[in-house]
Protein backbone atom coordinates (compact mmCIF):
# COMPACT_ATOMS: atom_id res chain seq x y z
CA UNK A 1 0.00 0.00 0.00
CA UNK A 2 1.31 3.63 -1.14
CA UNK A 3 0.25 6.78 0.56
CA UNK A 4 0.81 9.89 -0.66
CA UNK A 5 0.93 13.33 1.01
CA UNK A 6 2.18 16.43 1.97
CA UNK A 7 4.16 17.18 5.11
CA UNK A 8 4.72 20.33 6.50
CA UNK A 9 7.92 21.27 8.73
CA UNK A 10 9.18 23.69 10.85
CA UNK A 11 11.92 25.20 12.65
CA UNK A 12 10.23 25.74 15.98
CA UNK A 13 7.02 24.47 17.90
CA UNK A 14 5.32 27.45 17.16
CA UNK A 15 5.38 27.12 13.79
CA UNK A 16 4.18 24.12 13.98
CA UNK A 17 1.04 25.04 16.19
CA UNK A 18 0.21 28.01 14.42
CA UNK A 19 -0.14 25.78 10.96
CA UNK A 20 -2.03 23.20 12.68
CA UNK A 21 -4.26 25.36 13.56
CA UNK A 22 -4.82 27.17 9.88
CA UNK A 23 -5.31 23.53 8.71
CA UNK A 24 -6.86 21.38 10.85
CA UNK A 25 -11.06 21.80 9.58
CA UNK A 26 -9.64 20.85 6.20
CA UNK A 27 -8.31 17.40 7.44
CA UNK A 28 -4.40 17.72 8.56
CA UNK A 29 -3.07 16.09 11.25
CA UNK A 30 0.04 16.69 13.14
CA UNK A 31 2.61 13.88 13.59
CA UNK A 32 6.17 13.54 14.51
CA UNK A 33 8.88 14.22 11.51
CA UNK A 34 9.67 11.16 10.38
CA UNK A 35 13.79 10.90 10.93
CA UNK A 36 14.66 10.57 7.57
CA UNK A 37 13.37 14.47 6.72
CA UNK A 38 14.75 16.53 9.60
CA UNK A 39 15.33 16.75 13.54
CA UNK A 40 14.05 20.08 13.81
CA UNK A 41 11.55 20.95 15.94
CA UNK A 42 10.28 17.07 16.05
CA UNK A 43 6.68 17.99 14.74
CA UNK A 44 5.30 18.66 11.36
CA UNK A 45 1.64 19.14 9.95
CA UNK A 46 0.57 16.41 7.40
CA UNK A 47 -2.29 17.50 4.40
CA UNK A 48 -3.73 14.14 3.02
CA UNK A 49 -5.27 16.07 -0.38
CA UNK A 50 -3.69 15.57 -3.55
CA UNK A 51 -4.13 19.65 -4.07
CA UNK A 52 -2.94 21.02 -1.66
CA UNK A 53 -0.48 23.26 -3.65
CA UNK A 54 -3.54 25.28 -4.22
CA UNK A 55 -4.17 25.57 -0.66
CA UNK A 56 -0.48 26.53 0.16
CA UNK A 57 -1.53 29.83 0.49
CA UNK A 58 -2.60 29.92 3.88
CA UNK A 59 1.04 29.91 5.01
CA UNK A 60 0.99 33.84 4.06
CA UNK A 61 -1.92 34.51 6.64
CA UNK A 62 0.70 33.18 9.44
CA UNK A 63 3.71 35.12 10.75
CA UNK A 64 6.46 32.39 10.07
CA UNK A 65 8.81 33.19 7.03
CA UNK A 66 10.02 30.91 4.19
CA UNK A 67 12.92 29.87 6.07
CA UNK A 68 10.94 28.80 9.39
CA UNK A 69 9.13 26.20 7.24
CA UNK A 70 9.54 23.62 4.03
CA UNK A 71 6.98 21.36 1.88
CA UNK A 72 7.66 18.06 1.06
CA UNK A 73 5.46 15.45 -1.02
CA UNK A 74 6.06 12.22 0.33
CA UNK A 75 5.43 9.09 -1.52
CA UNK A 76 5.66 6.17 1.52
CA UNK A 77 5.30 2.05 -0.24
CA UNK A 78 4.93 0.50 3.11
CA UNK A 79 5.25 -2.69 1.37
CA UNK A 80 9.09 -1.83 0.66
CA UNK A 81 10.22 -1.50 4.16
CA UNK A 82 14.25 -1.03 2.91
CA UNK A 83 13.37 1.99 -0.21
CA UNK A 84 9.93 2.79 -0.25
CA UNK A 85 10.06 5.77 1.70
CA UNK A 86 10.95 8.45 -0.90
CA UNK A 87 10.07 12.29 -0.49
CA UNK A 88 11.35 15.48 -2.25
CA UNK A 89 11.09 19.25 -1.07
CA UNK A 90 8.61 21.07 -2.66
CA UNK A 91 9.57 24.75 -4.24
CA UNK A 92 6.57 27.53 -3.04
Amino acid sequence: MTEEYFLYTFESTHGAIATEKLLKPIGCTVMPVPRHISTSCGIAVRENDKFASSKRTFLSKTDLTPEEYHVYHINDDRSDRDHGFRFELVEL
